[in-house]
């Protein structure tokens, strides 16, 4: 619930391009023609979550991973991020008795 940065340009914390969240968003600034550039690419969440603290720009992060302290920002032209829905398959066959145990352990910590 912050206000916009005063930049003409959205200075935009990122993860690597292989991210499928940060394609999402980049897809979706573009969409809407929301000017932005990548100020900052992080290796991990940690690491993007210290960008932020340190003003470096904006970041679309999980609601998970909001450190104490961050805000949503809320401006004219930036999309509305839907809720994420986590889905987990049934087992495959052949599949490997560690995947089992991941998934099992999933399944008891979302459960």
């Amino acid at each position: 619930d912050a206000a916009p940065p005063v930049e003409d340009v959205l200075p935009l914390l990122v993860l690597p391009e292989t991210c499928a969240l940060r394609q999402y968003v980049e897809r979706l600034l573009s969409r809407r023609d929301v000017p932005y550039s990548v100020a900052h690419v992080a290796s991990g969440v940690a690491g993007l979550q210290l960008a932020v603290a340190a003003g470096l720009g904006v970041a679309c992060l999980n609601e998970s991973a909001m450190a104490p302290g961050m805000v949503r920002l809320r401006a004219p032209g930036l999309p509305a991020l839907p809720m994420a829905e986590f889905r987990l398959l049934p087992a495959r066959p052949g599949e490997s008795e560690f995947i089992g145990l991941a998934r099992a352990a999933i399944v008891k910590a979302l459960g």
